[in-house]
């Protein structure tokens, strides 16, 4: 398996991940879910630390859009009350 490859499960990963975080229902999530699921067992099966390091530098960047989100939202609440 190349990096290339990689990169590619990496990103269709994260877009499966995506799609089950945002179904309306428990059916539209399970198949992108079990999908996510698997990619990642075989990347942590072939190439664990690769795979690791991509997920944790994918969970930070969430983790500062959320963070980014957050604020913004705040900055607006706090604009109106002006």
């Amino acid at each position: 398996m190349t990096e290339s490859e990689l990169h590619q499960d990496f990103r269709r990963w994260t877009e499966l991940v995506d799609r089950a975080a945002h179904a309306e229902n428990e059916v539209e999530r399970e198949t992108p879910a079990v999908r996510a699921a698997e990619l990642e067992r075989k990347w942590i099966f072939a190439a664990a630390d690769d795979w690791n390091t991509m997920r944790n530098r994918h969970e930070q960047w969430c983790e500062r859009i959320d963070r980014r989100r957050a604020t913004t939202k705040a900055q607006l609440r706090c604009n109106q009350l002006l």
